[in-house]
């Protein structure tokens, strides 16, 4: 058995990223059904103390729905409620938007985009968890855009910082943002292996950003389990190199996964040929991750990753965030004793 999932696909080539593509729109798509969705997404760490940070808004314009909020981990945590910081809200309306596009969430969560595609103001704050957030993302690449216009994710700059329980932690790092509209998102399971989504940027000329399955001739924990032919295991994928947007010719990926209940990942390691036929390996350590239950049917790992390019030595901070369905869940994680 195998699947696909149609909203992480590109085809080869790039779009073309507009002005506006940071403000909603809503019930402005052709795309009438229920399960057409609207996202943004913004991360940000301070890897010293292990922080990662996670914002996420989530809209379904044919609902008037939105569901958003963000959460704040150090390392690792078994539940999503472990983490330092949890406030989403599942069922409020998707009135969210003053009349510049400028976002304030049911939680109070505030995004002004000070300068559209380039500078955007985050601020939060809760009290009762003595906790607030106050960050400027500011792009420091041009937003690389799927192929049908309705995706495309882009590096940024963070700087800001979080104080939680009296203690301040700064930031100012690379990270990429995510932002998508006008496709389903439908919410049944899939008998599929888990589909991964991993970036990282090492400096303002060079990041990535690649999704897909295991690589089935690598003995991915699910072996034997899923029949996946090798020209399905990409999804999207890019590399940046100083000013060139890139595809990728070839992809192949194996993730060690905790052998626990949990299944979280804990090791990547990528290895692709990009279409000027330069090939490339990044290995990903996973240092804190968060299962993230995204929606019913789905379970999201998030975490914060340390990655290397081994042909240039360079290290850098990025994301894994991992989505496992039930069918993957229950025939591969170990029973608990």
């Amino acid at each position: 058995m195998g699947e696909t999932i149609e909203w992480t696909k590109s085809a080869q080539g790039f779009g073309t990223p507009g002005p506006d593509d940071d403000f909603y729109r809503g019930r402005s798509l052709p795309e009438k059904h229920h399960e057409m969705t609207e996202t943004w997404y913004w991360g940000f760490n301070e890897p010293l103390s292990g922080m990662h940070g996670f914002i996420h808004i989530w809209t379904h314009p044919n609902l008037n729905l939105c569901t958003a909020g963000l959460f704040v981990h150090f390392g690792s945590k078994r539940e999503q409620l472990a983490c330092e910081l949890f406030d989403f809200r599942n069922f409020t309306p998707d009135t969210i938007f003053d009349e510049h596009g400028n976002i304030t969430l049911a939680n109070g969560l505030t995004v002004t985009f000070e300068k559209p595609m380039e500078r955007a103001r985050i601020r939060y704050a809760n009290p009762d968890r003595d906790f607030t957030l106050d960050m400027v993302q500011e792009a420091v690449q041009p937003a690389i855009m799927r192929s049908n216009n309705q995706h495309f994710e882009q590096t940024m700059r963070a700087s800001g910082q979080v104080v939680f329980e009296g203690h301040t932690y700064a930031f100012d790092n690379l990270t990429i943002r995510d932002r998508s509209w006008g496709e389903r998102r439908p919410e049944g399971g899939h008998k599929m292996p888990p589909y991964t989504w991993m970036n990282g940027a090492f400096s303002k000329d060079f990041a990535f950003c690649i999704s897909g399955l295991d690589d089935p001739e690598r003995n991915p924990d699910w072996a034997g389990l899923y029949d996946v032919p090798r020209d399905r295991i990409q999804s999207d994928a890019w590399v940046y190199d100083h000013g060139r947007q890139l595809r990728l010719s070839r992809y192949s990926k194996i993730t060690e996964r905790a052998t626990d209940c949990g299944m979280r990942p804990v090791r990547h390691v990528i290895n692709c040929t990009l279409e000027d036929g330069r090939d490339l390996e990044f290995i990903g350590e996973v240092t804190g991750s968060v299962p993230w239950h995204c929606w019913q049917n789905a379970l999201c790992h998030t975490g914060l990753t340390r990655w290397t390019c081994t042909q240039t030595g360079e290290t850098c901070w990025g994301e894994t965030q991992e989505v496992q369905w039930n069918d993957y869940v229950y025939r591969v994680c170990r029973p608990v004793d």
